[in-house]
């Protein structure tokens, strides 16, 4: 039985809920099978659908995109589907400059693991977007390159050419899908990611997904699937209680859900309640650690200070072990194995000398 996205869902719930959801087999052959023209879906063979390993978004963009690459056999050889998540609210004018260049190091990765290779696997491209006016930039790459006049024309042939399969569920509403080929929990978890942050909408059309939600429910993986989305949506819904989203829940899919509704609502709140101790614990080893450090070196950079604040329990366990021997502030924090450069530390062991 597949996990609950845990982890994941305290710093992306959007990533975290999608991947939970169509990193399973069942529910990302339908979300393929309902974004993709009927051609390619005829011609894959599903049964051989596999989900590949690695992100190819920049680092920096991953609170904004994230990815996931599948794959499958399509005639003599396989087909990819490079599928990314949008977290933001608004339109990026070059998002398809961006799927570009990720399907670019998708090929790249494939041509250093395979070196012989001739001829370049299919790609297809998957935007799964939400805003609150829906998709509004261009689709296709050559759209977005500044050429006008009769040029233009010229000049096309030596223009990438390609165009990305939108699945728009801005408005709570799945535009260019075929919703009847999503799975249950497809279609539940694409209208929860469409509602995101929206209070009032939740309330309002949840009754959209009642008939599915109840499905969910009755799957053998319910209880797994009702709590990943109820995780989901009190990390989206913040104004909203607990309790008040589980009872939304409970009223759109009926009396059935009332005790597995229940039953994870108090699991949520017994591991927020065990995340709130251990967070306590953090905070009070952070403000030890600043401390000694101060006695021992003085005034702390301020960069310092908020690492040590940001850090987890196990890391400050670390960090704390190595107060009595490292010479600067920086090397207490450094990575293991690690220390500052040898030039910074004469100066560092002065100013600890002076303090």
């Amino acid at each position: 039985m597949p996990k609950s996205p845990r982890k994941r869902a305290l710093t992306s719930p959007h990533d975290a809920l999608f991947q939970w959801t169509f990193s399973q087999r069942e529910h990302a052959i339908g979300l393929l099978k309902a974004a993709l023209p009927p051609e390619v879906i005829a011609a894959v063979r599903w049964s051989t659908l596999r989900i590949e390993k690695g992100s190819f978004v920049d680092r920096a963009l991953r609170s904004r995109h994230s990815d996931m690459v599948l794959s499958a056999r399509m005639g003599a050889g396989r087909i990819y589907f490079y599928t990314i998540i949008e977290h933001q609210r608004d339109v990026e004018a070059l998002m398809v400059f961006r799927m570009g260049l990720y399907m670019m190091r998708l090929w790249e990765r494939l041509t250093r693991e395979r070196p012989g290779l001739k001829m370049l696997p299919p790609i297809m491209p998957v935007l799964i977007h939400h805003s609150d006016t829906g998709w509004t930039a261009a689709r296709a790459f050559q759209d977005i390159v500044a050429v006008e006049g009769p040029e233009r024309a010229a000049l096309l042939p030596h223009i990438p050419r390609f165009e990305v399969r939108l699945v728009d569920v801005s408005g709570g509403r799945a535009a260019d899908l075929v919703e009847q080929a999503l799975t249950a929990l497809g279609k539940v978890v694409l209208w929860c990611l469409s509602v995101a942050g929206d209070d009032a909408r939740l309330e309002r059309e949840i009754g959209r997904i009642a008939a599915a939600l109840d499905e969910v429910l009755q799957a053998p993986n319910g209880l797994a699937a009702l709590e990943a989305l109820l995780r989901y949506l009190v990390a989206t819904h913040e104004r909203l209680s607990v309790r008040k989203i589980g009872g939304i829940l409970e009223k759109a899919a009926g009396p059935r859900a009332q005790e597995v509704v229940v039953t994870a609502l108090d699991e949520i709140e017994r591991r927020g309640e065990r995340r709130g101790e251990r967070r306590g614990r953090a905070q009070g080893r952070a403000q030890t650690l600043l401390d000694v450090l101060a006695a021992r070196f003085g005034a702390l950079p301020a960069e310092v200070s908020a690492r040590i604040l940001a850090a987890d329990e196990a890391t400050l366990v670390t960090w704390t072990a190595r107060v009595l021997t490292a010479p600067t502030p920086e090397d207490v924090l450094g990575e293991d194995g690690q220390r500052a450069s040898p030039a910074r530390r004469p100066a560092a062991r002065k100013r600890a000398r002076r303090t």
